[in-house]
C-alpha cells in the first residue's frame, strides 16, 4: 500500500492511495465537461446528479449543464443532449429520453453496467432475485427497473437494505426453488457475508454475483489497513454518497473515525485533531482531489505539518 505521509517530530497525516475520484465517476465527469466543450450551442441535461458531490455539481452547472430530475420539452429534436449518469437509469428512462428527441451519452459506470445485465439474466432464468442494497439509491433503482422489465413476474425482485429486511420475508425465501443474489457496487462486502451465511440454510438453490467493484474493495481493505494503525481517520466525501458512508461505517469500530464533505468542517474537530499522533485520511470515489488536498491543508494548520511524499 503506497501511503503519501506528512510528518512532525510530534504528529504524522498518511493519505490512502486509493482515495478520491474512481475511473467511473473521473469518467464521467470528464466526459459531461467535454461534451459542453464540444457543444457550446447545445443545452446539456445531466438527468439526476452526474456524481453525489455538490462541489462537482455546482462546477457543471457553473460551465452551464443542467441537472434535472425531468427533461424539458424541446422544440426541436437533437438540440440538447440529455446525459445519464454514473448510477445509470432503467431501459424506460432510455426509451423516454429518445421519445423526447434527445441525443443521448450514456455514461453509466461499466460496473454498474455489469450489475444490470446481471440482474437481467436472473430474472429471465426466473430466479427469485435480491438486490442488496438501498432502494431509494439510484444505482439501486436503475438494477431494479431493468430486472423488472424481464421478469415474468415483477413481485419476485425484492430490495434489501440490511439482513433484517430479509428476514421480514423468510418465508417465502424457504418456498422459492431458486434465490438469486446481486449486490449494490459500493456496498460493505461484510453485509454480503451476513447474506449469505443467513441464507444459505434456508436456500433450496442459492446463485450469488459478488457485483461489489474492485474500486470498492480495495478502497475499503486499505482504508481498514490505515485504520489499524491510526488514532484518529477523516473520511472525506458526501454525505450522500453510499461508498463513502460505508468506508466510515467500515472504520468507526477500529478508530475514532470523523465523516467530512470538506476541509471548513475540521474547524468542529480542532481539539480533537491536537490531541491526537497518527492521523489516516481517505475519501469516496467521488471526492475530487482539490477536496482531499485542503483537508490536508486545513490538517497542517491544526499541526503546523511540513509535507514529504514517501513511497
Amino acid at each position: 500500500m503506497n501511503l503519501i505521509t506528512f510528518n512532525t517530530l510530534k504528529k504524522n497525516i498518511k493519505l490512502a492511495s486509493h482515495a478520491g475520484f474512481c475511473y467511473g465517476v473521473k469518467r464521467a465527469v470528464e466526459t459531461t465537461k467535454k461534451l459542453k466543450l464540444q457543444n457550446p450551442d447545445k443545452e446539456i441535461f445531466v438527468l439526476g446528479e452526474l456524481i453525489h458531490n455538490s462541489q462537482v455539481i455546482n462546477e457543471l452547472k457553473e460551465l452551464g449543464i443542467k441537472t434535472v430530475d425531468s427533461l424539458p420539452v424541446l422544440d426541436k429534436k437533437g438540440s440538447a443532449i440529455c446525459v445519464i449518469r454514473s448510477h445509470g437509469a432503467g431501459y424506460d428512462v432510455f426509451a423516454d429520453i429518445k421519445e423526447k428527441g434527445y441525443e443521448l451519452v450514456d455514461l453509466t459506470c461499466p460496473d454498474v453496467k455489469k450489475v444490470q445485465d446481471r440482474a437481467v439474466q436472473l430474472a429471465k432464468e426466473d430466479y427469485f432475485l435480491i438486490i442488496l442494497g438501498k432502494e431509494e439509491h439510484p444505482e439501486v433503482a436503475a438494477i431494479t427497473a431493468d430486472a423488472k422489465e424481464f421478469a415474468k413476474n415483477k413481485e419476485r425482485i425484492y430490495v434489501a437494505k440490511n439482513l433484517d429486511a430479509l428476514k421480514k420475508i423468510e418465508a417465502v425465501i424457504k418456498k422459492e426453488q431458486k434465490i438469486g443474489i446481486v449486490i449494490q457496487t459500493t456496498q460493505r462486502i461484510e453485509y454480503l457475508r451476513e447474506v449469505l451465511d443467513y441464507l444459505a440454510p434456508i436456500s433450496k438453490e442459492l446463485r450469488v454475483i459478488n457485483t461489489i467493484c474492485a474500486s470498492t474493495s480495495l478502497r475499503q481493505n486499505e482504508a481498514r489497513n490505515l485504520a489499524e494503525e491510526s488514532d484518529l481517520m477523516i473520511v472525506a466525501g458526501s454525505k450522500k454518497s453510499a461508498n463513502t458512508t460505508h468506508l466510515a461505517e467500515i472504520l468507526n469500530p477500529i478508530c475514532k473515525t470523523i465523516h467530512i464533505e470538506d476541509d471548513s468542517e475540521l474547524d468542529n474537530y480542532e481539539e480533537i485533531l491536537k490531541n491526537v499522533t497518527n492521523i489516516g485520511v481517505t475519501a469516496g470515489a467521488s471526492t475530487p482531489d482539490y477536496i482531499i488536498k485542503r483537508v490536508i491543508a486545513k490538517v497542517e494548520t491544526f499541526a503546523g505539518y511540513s509535507p514529504k511524499e514517501i513511497n
